[in-house]
C-alpha cells in the first residue's frame, strides 16, 4: 500500500484539533513538531473532496499553511523513525523499539514495538490515556477486544497484564503484520489473536470482560452500540481517540444503553471514557 504524505506549518498548541480533523478523514499516521505536522494516508483513499476540505479547514488556524505532499511507497517505517522515537515511560509501562538500550526497572512492564505502516508508538495523547488507563484495570484471567489494534501495543499491554486472551482486529494489511510480529516480539503471540478486517471480525456470540478501543469519534459512535452488545455484564469498555468536545456526543450515545460511566481522563485536548455495563 503506498502512501500520501502532507507536510503542514501549524502552530503547536493547534496541532491536536488539526489532527482530529484529519482523522475524520482517514489520515492515521502523524509527526508532530513544535511548529510543522506531518500527516500521512493511504493513497487509493485520498482525493480531490480531501484536498478542497483540508484547505478549508487549514484556514480556521491562525498562520497555518499548507507545505508539500509526497508519494510515500511501501515501506518499513523503522529505517525513518529510528532517530526519532525514543523510549515513553507510561505509567508502569516502558513502551519502546527494539533498537533502543534502555531497561525496564523491578517495577516496569516493557511493551517492545516496532511501528512499520501502522500506528501506536506510545507519543500521541489518547495511547498514553489508554494505556494509563489499562495499568489502573485488572486483567487478571479476563478476555480483552482491541479493536482497531494498530502495532498491537494495547492488545500486548493487557496480554502482559494478565488477560487469558486478546483479540485484535485492523482493516489495515500493515497492522495486521505489524501487530502479529509485535506480539511474537513480546512473547504474547498465543495469548494475542490478530485479526484482519473491521468490526465484522467480531463473531456473533463473542463476549469480551474488557474491550478498548482507541480509533477516532465517528467510528466510536458508530461502534458503541456493537461493544455494549459484546461486552459481558459487569465488564468495562475504554474509549479515546476523542476530543473534549466530543463529550457531549459520547455521553449521549452511551446514554441509550444499559453502561454507567466509571471514569472519564483527559490529556490536552483529548478524553477517554471508562464505561461499565
Amino acid at each position: 500500500m503506498n502512501y500520501i504524505k502532507l507536510v503542514f506549518d501549524i502552530d503547536e498548541r493547534y496541532q491536536e484539533h488539526f489532527i482530529a480533523e484529519l482523522m475524520e478523514m482517514d489520515f492515521y499516521g502523524f509527526e508532530q513538531m513544535d511548529e510543522q505536522l506531518v500527516a500521512y494516508v493511504e493513497k487509493p483513499r485520498y482525493s480531490d473532496t480531501h484536498r478542497e476540505y483540508i484547505e478549508q479547514i487549514i484556514s480556521v488556524f491562525p498562520g497555518a499553511s499548507f507545505v508539500e505532499m509526497e508519494d510515500i511507497e511501501e515501506q518499513n517505517w523503522n529505517q525513518t523513525w529510528e532517530q526519532t522515537i525514543q523510549p515513553q515511560r507510561i505509567g508502569s509501562f516502558l513502551v519502546k523499539p527494539t533498537w533502543s538500550g534502555v531497561k525496564p526497572t523491578d517495577d516496569e512492564i516493557l511493551l517492545e514495538i516496532d511501528p512499520k505502516m501502522a500506528f501506536g508508538t506510545g507519543y500521541h495523547a489518547t495511547t498514553r490515556l489508554i494505556l494509563r488507563q489499562i495499568d489502573k484495570i485488572d486483567f487478571n484471567d479476563k478476555t480483552v477486544l482491541d479493536a482497531g489494534t494498530g502495532t498491537g501495543i494495547l492488545a500486548i499491554a493487557a496480554a502482559k497484564k494478565g488477560a487469558k486472551k486478546v483479540m485484535g482486529f485492523d482493516f489495515d494489511p500493515w497492522s495486521k503484520e505489524n501487530a502479529n510480529e509485535n506480539t511474537l516480539l513480546n512473547g504474547v503471540g498465543d495469548i494475542v489473536e490478530i485479526r484482519f478486517g473491521g468490526i465484522e471480525q467480531i463473531r456473533e456470540g463473542e463476549l469480551f470482560d474488557i474491550c478498548l478501543a482507541n480509533i477516532n469519534r465517528n467510528v466510536i459512535l458508530e461502534l458503541i452500540s456493537i461493544l455494549v452488545k459484546h461486552t459481558k455484564p459487569g465488564g468495562i469498555i475504554c474509549l479515546t481517540g476523542l476530543l473534549n468536545s466530543d463529550e457531549e456526543d459520547v455521553r449521549n450515545e452511551l446514554a441509550k444503553f444499559p453502561v454507567s460511566i466509571n471514569d472519564i481522563q483527559h490529556e490536552q485536548e483529548w478524553i477517554l471514557f471508562e464505561v461499565s455495563k
